[in-house]
């Protein structure tokens, strides 16, 4: 079976997906996301995740078709504008454990790197848990057609990361 996945803007009407792709998330997966247990999000939350400007707050779901025609919540990148450095933006991604390895992280990273430069930012940071190989590989593949990312251990089991968006 070919995989079919939809990259796209995300809208308010991305609530009920959001939930239901959280539940869709391994117990693991949750942890290394949010760094704690979280079994739904509230309607602050989500409309905080879905009602984004698409300039100080980017944000990007992939579904995926399946061949009955359903459609599922499968990834979800997001990146916000530093409140200081309008040029730096914290970025999350979050792909439901059944499509990891399948490429979707890097066309999401890719996706609103694109959009994020043609609003002026130039650098992703965030920080991981050092556990979190599969970031670990995403950002990786990433830094292959951009600059090197620069890595540093906080000393308290996380890795920060800073990603210049241009070559």
């Amino acid at each position: 079976m070919s995989e079919s996945f939809e990259i796209r803007q995300i809208t308010p009407a991305d609530k009920i997906p959001m939930q239901v792709g959280l539940k869709m998330l391994s117990p693991e997966s949750i942890r290394q996301r949010f760094f704690t247990n979280k079994k739904e999000f509230t309607e602050k939350e989500l409309k905080f995740l879905t009602e984004v400007d698409q300039v100080n707050h980017l944000a990007y779901v992939a579904v995926h078709h399946h061949a009955d025609g359903t459609l599922l919540p499968a990834g979800v990148i997001r990146a916000i504008v530093n409140s200081e450095l309008k040029t730096h933006a914290e970025i999350g991604v979050t792909i439901v454990d059944c499509y990891q390895g399948k490429g979707l992280g890097s066309r999401l990273f890719n996706e609103i790197a694109e959009r994020a430069l043609s609003v002026g930012i130039t650098h992703f940071y965030g920080d991981y848990h050092t556990s979190n190989l599969k970031m670990s590989r995403l950002l990786e593949k990433f830094s292959r057609t951009r600059k090197p990312i620069s890595l540093k251990h906080t000393g308290d089991g996380f890795i920060y990361f800073e990603a210049p968006l241009k070559n």
